[in-house]
């Protein structure tokens, strides 16, 4: 393996979250090459990790010179879709050109929302079937 300038030390994002609801993000990169370098960071929220992130999935791209040994954090906001969220975060080094430096992922699953109507409508309907009968059964047995 080609060795990398940078390292993705943490990516922060809850483990869940709904749909609509807005993520927070934050990734923490570090320079461990001996030279202060300039450092691209793309932030995604992609659907599948194995296809190129569309405009919509990017979350944000950020340019940062960061010294030797030190650290960046990097950080953004999506709004969850309807599906499992891969967080990717890609880094590449400007020295003549952008060359690809290294990457990470980590998922945010979708958090599903009970529909409640579905066991609360059979329930109130059973009990009011209960009320119903019953007192119309202890006429019957008299």
């Amino acid at each position: 393996m080609a060795e990398t300038y940078s390292e993705i030390i943490s990516i922060t994002a809850p483990s869940s979250a709904s749909e609509g609801e807005q993520v927070p993000i934050s990734t923490q990169v570090v320079n461990v090459s001996a030279y202060s370098l300039l450092f691209r960071v793309d932030l995604y929220a992609v659907k599948d990790i194995y296809e190129v992130p569309t405009p919509e999935e990017e979350v944000g791209s950020f340019e940062v010179i960061i010294g030797s040994g030190q650290s960046q954090i990097i950080s953004g906001v999506f709004i969850m879709p309807a599906w499992d969220a891969n967080i990717v975060v890609k880094v590449y080094r400007l020295v003549d050109y952008w060359s690809f430096d290294t990457y990470a992922t980590k998922v945010v699953s979708l958090v599903v929302a009970q529909d409640w109507m579905s066991i609360i409508v059979p329930v109130l309907a059973l009990g009011l079937l209960a009320g119903l009968v019953l007192p119309m059964m202890k006429g019957a047995f008299k």
